[in-house]
């Protein structure tokens, strides 16, 4: 099977920029399309991003979308967020990884890798979070999430 499209591991916390509208809109969209229970969303200038960034200094100042899927499975079962081990994905790895798992069109993108090499992805990845504040201020405001979806973010 393609590891594209494999299910979601068991625990899998997701950092975005906070003050991005385009990445609100992303977590929103994600939200929307259905995550699983072990999925959580944490902002990249939140508490449990330091403290990854403090085992893992090669993710300090990345400005990319950052996956973590650890061992040790659903944080509220005693999963460990800040665990270095695990997998890292960045950049179009992880737009592509995430929404590939995602349930309606936006699965399509994991083909990208099939047509493009990692580097043109990654350079894409670049060219739209260089620009993500001018194309983020043409969609709506940040949502502010509902009780039900609130048990998705961490700090």
């Amino acid at each position: 099977m393609d590891k594209r499209f494999e299910p979601w591991p068991a625990g899998v916390i997701v950092y975005y920029d906070g003050d991005c509208a385009l990445c609100n809109w992303s977590v929103a969209r994600c939200l929307a399309r259905g995550v699983p229970r072990g999925v959580r969303f944490a902002p990249q200038d939140g508490e449990l991003f330091g403290r990854l960034v403090d085992l893992r200094p090669d993710l300090a100042g990345v400005d990319s979308m950052v996956i973590q899927s650890f061992p040790g499975g659903d944080p509220d079962q005693g999963g460990s967020p800040g665990d270095p081990a695990g997998e890292i994905r960045v950049r179009s790895e992880a737009v592509i990884w995430l929404a590939s798992r995602l349930r309606g069109p936006e699965r399509w993108l994991a083909l990208l890798p099939w047509v493009a090499p990692r580097a043109v992805l990654d350079w894409g990845y670049g060219q739209v979070a260089k620009n993500r504040q001018r194309v983020g201020r043409r969609l709506a405001e940040c949502p502010v999430p509902t009780p039900e979806q609130r048990r998705y973010f961490l700090a």
